[in-house]
């Protein structure tokens, strides 16, 4: 099995940044092919990803799944992963229970959010000039 370190030093470390209470990796099945999946265990809530070819592909997709469309911390932006934007859901509770609406979101703008190296990095906190933070939608 070959390990993407970097991938999955950086959802560990994202989960534990997003207040979660609990992580786990695991598999669903003994038999070939594994599928495996990741979740992170808050107050009331699991956030999972599964169904996924390897441990670090399925701590990836919930590292990107708790990111997609949240609120960056630092600046209040949505986060997006890719230069199209964010999809916000038009009703939707944060993990900390925050209520957050399309109004909400679409006021705040957008922080595009990428992992650099073993860490995921929030736009506006980034120096470098691929930087899209609060650009309302690039």
């Amino acid at each position: 099995m070959n390990l993407d370190e970097d991938a999955l030093i950086a959802a560990v470390e994202l989960v534990g940044r997003t207040g979660a209470k609990g992580f786990q990796i695991g598999y669903l099945n003994d038999e070939p092919p594994q599928r495996w999946y990741a979740y992170a265990q808050y107050q009331g809530t699991r956030i999972t990803a599964d169904e996924h070819r390897g441990p670090v592909e399925a701590a990836e997709a919930l590292a990107r799944r708790l990111l997609e469309g949240g609120k960056c911390t630092r600046c209040g932006g949505v986060i997006a992963l890719s230069g199209t934007g964010a999809m916000v859901y038009p009703e939707a509770t944060l993990t900390d229970g925050t209520r957050w609406t399309a109004t909400d979101a679409a006021a705040a703008g957008q922080c595009r959010w990428a992992r650099m190296g073993n860490h995921w990095a929030a736009g506006c906190q980034r120096t470098d000039r691929t930087s899209t933070a609060r650009s309302g939608g690039q």
